[in-house]
């Protein structure tokens, strides 16, 4: 079974590839492959899980596969830690969830689109799983080529622009990144992460802080984190929603990812502060999550206002982790997880709603609800998860992220987090309060399609509406997940189970 964490990088990335050559042969086949490879990908995660399901409750689940049967640091080794597992299984379910949407939202007729979907899928479970820093930065390329060119698959000048933007922010981010790949390489001879590790503590202190400023650098353009935050907005907010639901809800969750095992597994969280950064990146992080709820407060666009909420809570998220302690890590894991999921709600639920608005203002939201009311219904009370109102999500992460600033004495965090609610209370209320406002009657065709392009309008409300019942019984039953989650917050805490697992100790 160990070879099914393999699986998961290449079956989209096979898909992919046959995607082209069905549409030679017959496109309507096409959207079957679709759907039978996003399920065949989550079959085998839940088989995989189902096997392993005793270490994932204890949180001991450590499963290597060695390519070719080259021990490392020779060969390359796709590793399954409980990090690693929790970051996959967000990325298997989400993707799943926005390929169906997008049959219902984008159709059948754009083969590139999936394929650029699929490879994006595959990136990210690769970045996820691999344990060498050369396949680390290839993947991360790869999320940039593909997601580059969903952002502008609408074939606008606002879509091209923003991708253009993304790009380029992206590619100055993995340059960083390269960089520092490249000095690890030349200063150490080996890629592998573990080896990686127990070299480095062969190196200088000088050399060791230098390499690890790329990597922050880096990361930190790829996470949009003041003052790298310019490109967020509109890349999320031009791109199609489906993408916009991704790039928001899990591609970012992907750089938390890489950042964690960065700088907890490879470096050791010990470089921030012998460096006397670790503060540094709070402070960054608080005044980035300021300025996205700032922002948002400010635009009246509603999916730029959902993508500048975006830059305010992983903001957060980087702040409550750096703090290193047990609760900040698990706090910041479970908001990872409660925010992938009222973002791809709101999202999805918005993606619907602007089909039959001519525009993306609060005004032009007036009386919309009145269209689907249990959409609109959803979207409100996912709101209010983000706001932190209970029993939603949103608020037990809140909570516990709260709880964890103000063990450590860190009241500015505190208030940050206080102030960015009351602020998203506001920002969201306009866009609620519009759509339920009444309206004068106005010729019949007011609430059709605007832009038909619902290959499956039951395909899209279905999916919103999954998210948004996912963003309540996750919130009820939030503890269910503590388990697991604690599993991998022991695994951050201990990197040493990691580096040992790798190398067979």
């Amino acid at each position: 079974m160990d070879v099914f964490i393999l699986l998961l990088i290449i079956i989209p990335l096979i898909t992919a590839f046959l995607i082209p050559l069905i549409d030679v042969f017959n496109k309507e086949i096409r959207k079957f492959l679709v759907l039978l490879a996003a399920f065949l990908e989550v079959s085998i995660f839940l088989i995989f899980t189902i096997d392993n399901f005793e270490k994932i409750m204890d949180g001991n689940l450590l499963v290597n596969y060695h390519l070719g049967g080259w021990l490392p640091p020779l060969g390359i080794t796709i590793t399954m830690d409980m990090l690693a597992f929790y970051f996959s299984a967000l990325i298997s379910f989400s993707v799943m969830f926005a390929i169906i949407y997008s049959i219902g939202y984008i159709g059948h007729h754009e083969g590139k689109y999936y394929v650029l979907i699929f490879i994006l899928w595959s990136s990210m479970q690769g970045i996820v799983l691999t344990g060498d820093m050369f396949n680390f930065y290839v993947f991360i390329e790869l999320i940039l080529v593909s997601s580059s060119a969903l952002i502008a698959f609408n074939r606008n000048r606002r879509a091209t622009e923003a991708a253009i933007k993304y790009m380029i922010y992206g590619i100055i981010g993995g340059l960083f990144i390269f960089v520092g790949v490249l000095l690890l390489y030349l200063n150490l001879g080996t890629l592998n992460f573990a080896d990686v590790h127990n070299k480095l503590a062969e190196v200088s202190y000088q050399t060791k802080s230098f390499i690890a400023v790329f990597f922050l650098i880096g990361f930190s353009i790829k996470l949009g984190i003041f003052p790298f935050h310019f490109w967020v907005a509109e890349a999320q907010s031009a791109a199609p929603s489906p993408i916009s639901a991704l790039l928001s809800g899990i591609v970012e969750k992907i750089y938390i990812y890489a950042f964690i095992r960065m700088f907890w597994f490879v470096f050791g969280f010990d470089i921030l502060q012998q460096m006397g950064i670790n503060n540094l990146i709070i402070y960054l992080a608080l005044f980035s999550s300021m300025i996205g709820h700032l922002l948002a407060l400010y635009v009246n666009n509603i999916k730029k206002t959902l993508a500048y909420s975006t830059i305010g809570h992983l903001g957060i998220i980087i702040a409550v982790l750096t703090l290193n302690t047990k609760l900040a890590l698990l706090a910041g894991l479970l908001h990872v997880l409660g925010h992938l999921l009222m973002k791809i709600s709101l999202f999805t639920a918005t993606g619907y709603i602007l089909q039959f608005t001519p525009g993306s203002k609060r005004e032009d939201l007036k009386g919309v609800a009145y269209k689907n009311m249990l959409i609109y219904i959803g979207f409100t009370i996912v709101a209010g998860g983000m706001i932190g109102l209970p029993p939603m999500i949103g608020f037990a992460s809140k909570w516990y992220m709260l709880k964890a600033f103000l063990s450590e004495g860190f009241h500015l965090g505190a208030i940050i987090l206080t102030i960015g609610s009351i602020f998203a209370f506001v920002y969201y209320i306009k866009y609620i309060i519009s759509g339920f406002k009444k309206m004068s009657l106005g010729p019949p065709e007011k609430f059709r399609l605007i832009l038909t392009v619902f290959y499956r309008e039951r395909v899209v409300t279905d999916v919103a509406l999954f998210f948004i019942i996912a963003v309540l019984v996750s919130g009820i039953f939030f503890k269910v997940v503590f388990g697991p989650i604690e599993g991998v917050v022991n695994v951050i805490q201990n990197p040493s189970l990691y580096i040992q697992s790798i190398f067979g100790v």
